[in-house]
């Protein structure tokens, strides 16, 4: 996956309480609030699913966003390419409960999101 200069490292707490580095994008799309982030490849799949709360926490009070309006969304690489998961939460005032993801199929959302994860090279001028 090409990193590009959208991401910026970010540190935040995890579930125990102890710093961990994501690379995070915050981009908006059709009123809303798209937050990508990006686990070490050194952590398991799951790891951003151990601390969707804390993060989302974080992240929505980091960027100051509502969180009508607020997505996380989380980007894998695997062999089969990238693949991004949206992560829903049920909003009790300011705390993120119930966290659950799905992954993200629509073509249009996948297109626009896979522009920022993955920019298109420009063509060599000949």
């Amino acid at each position: 996956m090409v990193m590009n200069s959208f991401f910026v490292e970010t540190v935040l707490s995890n579930r125990l309480g102890q710093p961990v580095s994501l690379s995070v994008c915050h981009l908006q799309f059709q009123g809303r609030d798209y937050v990508l982030v990006v686990a070490p490849t050194q952590h398991a799949s799951s790891f951003v699913g151990k601390n969707a709360e804390p993060f989302a926490f974080q992240l929505r009070e980091r960027f100051d966003l509502d969180a009508r309006r607020f997505e996380l969304i989380e980007v894998r690489e695997s062999t089969e390419g990238t693949q991004m998961y949206r992560w829903r939460f049920e909003w009790v005032g300011n705390s993120p409960l119930s966290a659950r993801s799905e992954e993200i199929t629509s073509p249009v959302l996948r297109t626009v999101l896979l522009d920022v994860v993955e920019p298109a090279v420009p063509a060599a001028i000949a």
